[in-house]
């Protein structure tokens, strides 16, 4: 495909025409900065010498490209680039490099394809080869999931699985000029690292930009899941790379350094990876990081679920953020990270979206009198290794069970009753027992037949559903 636009180191969009002249066909080019984004669709060239810088000159000189990439926090970053050029930001420092550590020197956009092909495809495509089977003769129709169907007196089309394809930014270092041992990992001489680049803007701001190879990923899928062989396939190279159009090359990059949010928000994460980092090295803090971790993985942490709740979050009357529950508790930062390390809180945390920023937030209910934080804590327990946090405020809030009086209350009033437990036992269940690394807290015993024995028990159902579900999900796949 000939590139139609091409994108100079000035920052300036260039469109391709040929025009006739006296002396015949003649290119020119057409500055069409101000036109941009109406031609996002169309392949891009970067001439010789682009650098990042050339994207924010782009997107500074175009108000309606920034307004369409806001969700990449596109305004942040066009401010932050100019900061840095007028020299009111100080550029920052990445302190915490290992010396032996090659740099950066180039910024490279690759794509990447995954294609996952069911058996079931797989022998049909084999059977078809053969000249006397009726296999040749029946129409392949390959489609997407949501478009398969089965009528009445046909065969079933066949289907490819979960395609995929995005345009990712990394960081080139400079080659190895010897074989090298960095990490535990050894290099070859001539090879190079790719970095990522979520918490480097400032350092890339004056990298080269290029566009190089990618790389096609093949999946072949069993019966079931963990049943699977993948095959990659170079996509171009980095002399003839694939084409890509304006939106890809916008949206790769200002996602790749918008993945923590803004800029602020970029630079809080960094240090709070900084922190985990440095802990995770010291024995006194290692049950504080994996208390919880299994939640990463949980069955719904979906971006669309996520997303579909953060505008309950702007909602006052249910929510508190971190700065509303310092004013009320008059707790600290330092209050707050130790309650929530000992499972005392639930902390939600919202995406960003065009209208509401990253955020973190507390339920209401946990702050009203009597609240059982030890309960809760037990409850956080059992979700750990099934349920994410949303899972669990849902479930909260819609489950319900009559009180004393016969009134029907859900599961954030059962924590708020004054019952104290009248004994702690031991976890005897498998999935929820203490490990070498995880120190499993005491079940509280309530009043049998009472809504705090009901709550937990409940609760432990769904969440051993859950963790059925999540496991036949895992172990079966599609025969296709």
């Amino acid at each position: 495909m000939h590139p139609s636009l091409v994108l100079t180191p000035e920052g300036r969009l260039l469109a391709r025409r040929r025009v006739e002249t006296p002396e015949g066909i003649r290119e020119e080019a057409i500055d069409i900065t101000d036109k941009a984004h109406h031609r996002l669709d169309d392949t891009v060239l970067i001439q010789a010498g682009t650098r990042l810088s050339s994207i924010f000159e782009l997107l500074k000189a175009n108000e309606s490209l920034k307004e369409i990439y806001t969700h990449n926090w596109a305004h942040d970053y066009v401010a932050r680039y100019e900061g840095l050029r007028s020299g009111e930001v100080v550029l920052t420092k990445d302190e915490h490099a290992d010396p032996q550590e090659p740099a950066m020197q180039a910024l490279v956009l690759s794509q990447h394809q995954e294609v996952r092909l069911p058996n079931g495809l797989l022998a049909t495509i084999a059977a078809a080869q053969d000249p006397h089977a009726p296999s040749p003769t029946r129409y392949l129709n390959l489609t997407d999931d949501g478009d398969s169907r089965q009528e009445d007196g046909k065969t079933p089309t066949l289907t490819i699985k979960e395609t995929s394809s995005y345009w990712h930014l990394s960081g080139r270092s400079v080659p190895f000029t010897q074989d090298t041992e960095l990490w535990g990992v050894n290099y070859k001489a001539g090879s190079h690292i790719d970095y990522s680049v979520s918490f480097s803007f400032d350092r890339c701001i004056d990298l080269p930009l290029h566009i190089g190879g990618g790389v096609m990923s093949l999946v072949i899928i069993g019966k079931r899941r963990k049943d699977r062989l993948t095959v990659n396939v170079p996509l171009g190279t980095d002399q003839e790379p694939p084409a890509i159009t304006l939106h890809e090359m916008i949206g790769a990059i200002t996602n790749d350094f918008s993945f923590h949010g803004g800029p602020q928000e970029t630079q809080v994460a960094a240090e709070e990876l900084r922190q985990a980092s440095n802990e995770l090295e010291d024995e006194n803090h290692a049950e504080d990081l994996t208390y919880g971790l299994p939640r990463m993985f949980c069955p719904d942490a979906e971006y669309g679920h996520n997303q579909a709740h953060a505008q309950e979050l702007q909602d006052r009357a249910r929510y508190w953020d971190r700065a509303l529950v310092m004013e009320h508790t008059g707790w600290s930062e330092s209050e707050l990270d130790s309650r929530l390390k000992q499972g005392r809180l639930l902390e939600l945390r919202s995406f960003a979206t065009n209208t509401t920023p990253h955020r973190d937030a507390y339920p209401t209910e946990q702050f009203i009198p009597e609240f059982d934080v030890e309960l809760l804590r037990f409850l956080n327990w059992i979700a750990s290794s099934s349920c994410s946090e949303w899972a669990t405020h849902k479930f909260l809030t819609e489950w319900t069970t009559p009180n004393l009086q016969g009134e029907l209350i859900n599961g954030w009033a059962v924590l708020a009753l004054a019952d104290t437990p009248l004994d702690h036992q031991e976890l005897t269940d498998p999935d929820l027992k203490a490990t070498s690394y995880r120190r499993a807290p005491m079940q509280p015993v309530y009043v049998p037949h009472s809504s705090k024995s009901a709550l937990i028990s409940a609760f432990k159902a769904f969440a051993a559903q859950r963790r059925q579900e999540y496991e036949q999900s895992d172990e079966l796949g599609d025969e296709g």
